[in-house]
């Protein structure tokens, strides 16, 4: 149902549940978890969802790999036919259902995550940091995680991977940021 721009802002005052982003998730069989995309398809055209909204998982599968090592977390998703685990497929889609995004700092000793609305602008980002950052902000140095991967902060600096946006800038996911501020 489409609502108009008065009835939105009447209606966001409500907190209505049916107004709220909705994710189904299934708890399938782990020898479905190969078909899991027409099983998501599928429960979603029943649902009348867009196919984003539903996601199969197993459950038994995933308490087997949380007692896994990394390697053997990987041979036994290849294994079953999927690439990723249903956790991390699940983050992925709640994040985007929900409109978030999460962006990094680096710094010496700790690397931390952030997470922001999609279309965040870097001004708005650096105040999920500190106030202080978004009243006293000078720019944002920006790497992307691969880059930043491959070749730290003094690296990209000099390969020229680095750039320095504005407060106008929208952070894409992923995305490592340096905040410059004044005093």
């Amino acid at each position: 149902m489409e609502l108009s721009e008065e009835e939105t802002k009447y209606a966001k005052q409500l907190s209505l549940l049916t107004s709220k982003p909705i994710l189904v998730v299934l708890n399938v069989d782990d020898g479905d978890l190969a078909k899991a995309t027409e099983l998501e398809i599928g429960y979603a055209e029943k649902l009348g969802l867009n196919k984003d909204a539903v996601i199969a998982i197993s459950a038994k599968v995933e308490s087997e790999l949380s007692e896994l090592s990394d390697d053997d977390q990987k041979a036994y998703l290849k294994e079953l036919g999927v690439e990723s685990s249903g956790l991390e497929r699940l983050i992925k889609k709640a994040f985007a259902t929900l409109g978030l995004i999460t962006f990094l700092t680096a710094g010496e000793k700790e690397v931390r995550a952030w997470t922001i609305r999609l279309g965040a602008t870097s001004l708005m980002a650096s105040g999920e940091i500190h106030t202080d950052f978004m009243k006293n902000f000078i720019k944002a140095d920006v790497v992307n995680y691969e880059d930043f991967i491959k070749f730290g902060w003094k690296k990209s600096r000099e390969e020229g991977k680095v750039r320095s946006e504005g407060k106008e800038y929208l952070v894409k996911d992923g995305e490592v940021v340096e905040f410059k501020t004044g005093q």
